[in-house]
């Protein structure tokens, strides 16, 4: 079995063992993998910026053509050397199990493969098939989170030439989210704030350095019910880059459905104005206006359907782990594009 131990990775990333030309990388950062996986890629001496000699293959893309895989590990460079072919966004996919199981099987003499995937348990197909592999590994990416915390903080720190006080390390740490990368960048922007000072201090770190989470996930649920569809993917990208977790949108949401049940309840069969409804309901002020548009715009049996497609699609995302994004990101825009829809035929018939 090929497999190293969470806390043996980096010292395996500081002088990577190519004997086996297939690896991978996961766990439930994806900002820790994607950072690990680069570091994994630039020690292979490949030219990342050579498109004859790297590729990069999106793992859901694959399960429909898992032939474009085998291709393109077996292909020899046009201009001699190793070839670099990264797969990102893996997760329970069946064919690219099978594909891993029989690329470890031999030595690939000219290509390296490097594997991305979110939060695999022990009895996932593609993690068995890896350990199993004679010529794979498999590398868990797993920290304790406030050392991983520190450990950016630091590294940026040096890089500046800044210090910090104790009390704004403490208030920084309590805004970073889960994702490494998002992290590392929060702490790049204050590092750049604080240029020219001798110590970064708690103001400096609260004027900068914004805990985005949570406002930008009810910002998110707020345009997808009243229909903001332009606006959605870049909410939902802020949210995920920041380790917002599928699943707390997808909760988000049906939670704001079930509460939008019953305030149309009270509209269409109590004969409650939305205005009077609203107020009872006192939303916070900038949620407000969204609330009054889609409580106009959603009638019960659509809101009912909409319960339902929401409910399907997290049972869904909970059976594909790998796809849970994929599924969260459609479920959020077909329920935006549907709110639009209302909006459009409220407008029509006014």
């Amino acid at each position: 079995m090929a497999q190293k131990k969470a806390s043996e990775v980096e010292a395996f990333l500081s002088r990577p063992d190519f004997s086996f030309p297939l690896v991978l990388l996961y766990g439930p950062d994806p900002g820790l993998v994607s950072e690990r996986s680069d570091r994994l890629a630039a020690a292979s001496g490949v030219d990342r910026d050579d498109p004859f000699a790297s590729v990069t293959l999106a793992a859901d893309e694959l399960e429909k053509d898992i032939g474009r895989l085998y291709d393109e590990a077996r292909t020899v460079s046009m201009f001699g050397g190793r070839r670099l072919i990264r797969v990102r966004g893996a997760g329970a996919g069946k064919s690219l199990a099978e594909a891993a199981a029989d690329l470890g099987a031999e030595k690939l003499q000219d290509a390296t493969v490097i594997i991305e995937a979110g939060d695999l348990k022990g009895g996932a197909g593609l993690r068995l098939n890896i350990e199993r592999a004679k010529f794979a590994i498999a590398l868990p990416c797993y920290q304790d989170e406030g050392r991983a915390l520190d450990q950016i903080i630091d590294e940026e720190l040096k890089a500046a030439g800044l210090s910090m006080d104790k009390e704004a390390r403490e208030e920084l740490r309590s805004r970073l989210g889960a994702n490494r990368i998002a992290s590392r960048g929060e702490v790049k922007k204050l590092c750049l704030y604080a240029l020219g000072t001798p110590t970064i201090t708690e103001e400096d770190v609260r004027a900068i350095v914004g805990d985005v989470s949570a406002d930008t996930l009810e910002e998110t649920i707020d345009a997808a019910v009243s229909g903001e569809v332009k606006r959605l993917p870049h909410l939902i990208d802020r949210l995920t880059s920041a380790g917002t977790q599928t699943f707390q949108l997808h909760q988000g949401l049906l939670r704001y459905f079930q509460q939008l049940l019953a305030m149309r309840e009270a509209v269409e069969r109590k004969g409650e104005t939305v205005a009077r409804v609203i107020e009872r309901r006192r939303p916070f002020f900038r949620r407000r206006h969204a609330m009054e548009t889609a409580l106009a715009a959603w009638p019960l049996e659509e809101i009912t359907s909409a319960l339902g497609r929401i409910e399907a699609d997290i049972l869904a995302s909970r059976k594909e782990s790998g796809l849970a994004l994929t599924i969260t990101r459609k479920t959020l825009l077909d329920i935006a594009v549907e709110a639009a829809r209302l909006r459009a035929r409220g407008r029509r018939g006014g």
